[in-house]
């Protein structure tokens, strides 16, 4: 069990939210029309991680290495403000929500075009591939010859002269003969270069293990085309060590990949919609007397729930009023949606629970748990409310389960909302 000082050394970054957000988002949107009201809804088939707006505000996580050894990769990371969401944003944060790791770069470029011309380095997580590493994620490799797969041959080549000093056509033909079958005297002598350009794939890693443990980023993986290893372009990314650290943008075609054409589509979100009645400022404050059932936005359980908060009394507390479609009869009406500029709230659980001093904005799962929605100000004079997407970072523990910081990274912004519109409020 680790000690609450060690979990305090993870980094966090203090959470401020603009009243108003002055880049609106341009979210492509459908209307639909319920009765006498017009609703704006997000169009996910022409949303993407590459088009959603930048990040508002900066943060950062540092994770200590006792706890990357629990991990198995590290999820640290920073980001600044003005930064694009599929460069902050790492597969392993979103898994659960859209489940983009069974995708495979074929998958991907039957969704959208990918260059063809892309390389090893186009694909980041080969960089913390090995030899060993890519055989297990790609079985096949390992029955052929090493000269079919050039990376691992010129790496295979590049440690043999580091460590030999052989020549140029001989280098390789040292490290292949030790697994060269037959009784040394049947051994071809160590200069041939036949030897060089052959020999099972499988048989030289197990007789290599300095070279089937080294990187294969410590080649120049922008000579190799994506191809020069063999069915890699049919793997799923879920094959690969390390695979939930790859931020989205380093897997090519991935953030032009429309929200409802993940494997585990986005949730529309369009069961629950409300009016937007009233938008009070901050000279609005919590009341002893109106509590958390008066409330839609609160924080998020370990479920994926969004469980509604009440606004601490006596301290500043602007939020957006709803009406609902069924009149003063209905569930919604005269319930609040508290500004996340005003109110933070617990977030987030296990290890990670404590990162941003374990609080995130108030605001509800509309969309599913891929980012939170938050109402991030309102314009009382103007009557309208402007929302932002929050993200967090979730990683798996072996033997522990899933662990994920508060939705603290954003905010990205929304479809803002004026008085007398419907608003989404998710399927809760």
């Amino acid at each position: 069990m680790l000690k609450l000082k060690t979990l305090l050394l993870i980094g966090f970054t203090a959470l401020t939210i603009a009243t108003s957000i002055e880049t609106q988002a341009q979210t492509p949107t459908e209307t639909h029309t319920l009765g006498q009201y017009e609703v704006k809804i997000p169009d996910w088939s022409k949303i993407t991680w590459d088009n959603l707006p930048p990040v508002q505000q900066p943060g950062y996580l540092s994770i200590p290495p006792e706890l990357i050894a629990k991990f198995g990769y590290d999820p640290s990371r920073s980001w600044s403000a003005g930064q694009k969401v599929d460069s902050v944003v790492m597969l392993g944060d979103v898994e659960d929500a859209l489940k983009m790791s069974s995708l495979s770069l074929e998958d991907i470029s039957a969704i959208v075009a990918l260059d063809s011309k892309l390389t090893l380095k186009d694909l980041g997580l080969m960089q913390w591939q090995t030899p060993k590493t890519l055989v297990k994620a790609i079985p096949t490799l390992g029955n052929l010859d090493i000269s079919q797969v050039p990376p691992i041959y010129d790496l295979f080549t590049q440690v043999a002269e580091g460590k030999r000093g052989l020549g140029e056509r001989g280098k390789l033909g040292e490290i292949a003969q030790d697994n060269w079958p037959g009784a040394k005297s049947n051994r071809p002598n160590r200069n041939s270069t036949k030897i060089a350009a052959s020999g099972n794939i499988s048989q030289i890693l197990e007789s290599n293990p300095r070279a089937a443990n080294t990187p294969l980023g410590k080649l120049d993986l922008s000579r190799y085309p994506i191809k020069s290893v063999p069915f890699l372009t049919q793997t799923q990314l879920a094959r690969f060590l390390g695979w939930q650290q790859s931020y989205i943008n380093q897997v090519p075609g991935l953030n032009k990949v429309p929200f409802d054409k993940m494997p585990q589509p986005i949730n529309t979100g369009f069961n629950v919609i409300g009016i937007a009645s009233l938008v009070l400022g901050k000279a609005e404050n919590g009341d002893t007397t109106v509590g958390s059932n008066y409330f839609i936005s609160g924080s998020i359980n370990r479920s994926s729930a969004t469980v509604p908060v009440a606004c601490e009394s006596r301290k500043e507390c602007s939020y957006m009023e709803l009406g609902d479609l069924a009149g003063q009869q209905g569930e919604l009406y005269g319930k609040r949606w508290a500004s996340g500029s005003s109110q933070k709230v617990k977030g987030g659980f296990g290890l990670l629970g404590k990162v941003n001093g374990g609080r995130e904005p108030t605001g509800r799962l509309v969309y599913g748990s891929a980012f939170k929605v938050v109402l991030t100000g309102v314009n009382e004079s103007k009557g309208t409310a402007d929302f932002g997407l929050f993200f967090r970072i979730c990683a798996n523990i072996p033997f522990q389960g899933k662990t994920c910081t508060p939705y603290f990274i954003g905010p990205v912004p929304w479809m803002p909302v004026s008085e007398n519109e419907l608003v989404i409020l998710g399927t809760q």
